[in-house]
């Protein structure tokens, strides 16, 4: 799996903002702030009353397929973190969105050659606390339930892509990076071919990380912290963690406290 791209996913608020961090403090890796590329050009937002006159809305008027500008835009976009990697003298390059889970088709048109599938897991409870608390109203329905629901969705899709394609695909819980940090960043780095560079541990929160449409709260993490594992058990309801049991089921043995 040395050098190829790596597509990261996960569900929001299960740590894929902190590993895109270490995995950019690498000195061969360049993985920057969120680019919203598919959910643009699907138009996957809730409620946009600007939708209809959205870029990839209206192409279609020039008698141009999905399947053409998927590959026109889709092969700028691939340019672009190419170009982005080289400017950062880096020679690997990695995109990362909770949503890749849900695009991983077309990240397989996009890139012939191949990618590693990193996904990142985390507690569901702690992850629906957490987005609780964030909100993301243009992305994820207001309702707890239909929260839950989705998690749902982002696990299964993940799963089922790791599932066909075991050789290029890697799993990670949120827990044993914020536990176990160093043990697991050297398996991590392992996997993906690179040499595991300790101070990565120490530079993911250096402010030329950059910025742009993440958790606002890991640019002001100076090291990795579990403080965040349990959370749900102070900010759920009981009724909502009575909901989230009954569409999630046990998730106890999966992440013990």
């Amino acid at each position: 799996m040395k050098d190829l791209p790596i597509i990261i996913g996960g569900f929001y608020r299960t740590g894929t903002s902190l590993v895109r961090r270490l995995l950019d403090a690498h000195s061969r890796i360049h993985c920057g702030p969120e680019v919203k590329f598919f959910k643009d050009f699907y138009g996957d937002y809730l409620n946009d009353e600007l939708h209809h006159v959205r870029l990839f809305s209206t192409l279609s008027s020039l008698g141009l397929m999905e399947e053409e500008m998927l590959s026109i835009f889709g092969q700028a976009f691939i340019k672009s973190h190419e170009l982005a990697a080289r400017k950062a003298g880096k020679v690997r390059w990695a995109d990362k969105n909770p949503e890749n889970v849900l695009y991983l088709k077309q990240w397989e048109q996009l890139l012939p050659g191949g990618f590693v599938f990193l996904q990142i897991v985390r507690n569901p409870l702690d992850a629906l606390a957490s987005l609780k608390e964030m909100g993301f109203y243009k992305t994820v329905p207001p309702a707890f339930a239909d929260k839950a629901r989705l998690l749902v969705a982002f696990r299964e899709a993940g799963a089922a892509y790791a599932a066909r394609h075991p050789e290029s695909s890697l799993t990670l819980r949120y827990e044993d990076i914020v536990r176990t940090p160093h043990a697991t960043l050297e398996y991590l780095f392992s996997r993906l071919g690179e040499t595991f560079e300790p101070e990565v541990l120490e530079r993911f929160s250096l402010p030329e990380r950059g910025e742009g449409i993440e958790d606002p709260k890991v640019k002001l993490t100076q090291s990795v912290h579990d403080r965040g594992i349990g959370r749900w058990r102070q900010d759920l309801t009981q009724e909502e963690i009575y909901a989230a049991r009954s569409i999630l089921g046990d998730t106890d043995a999966e992440f013990p406290a």
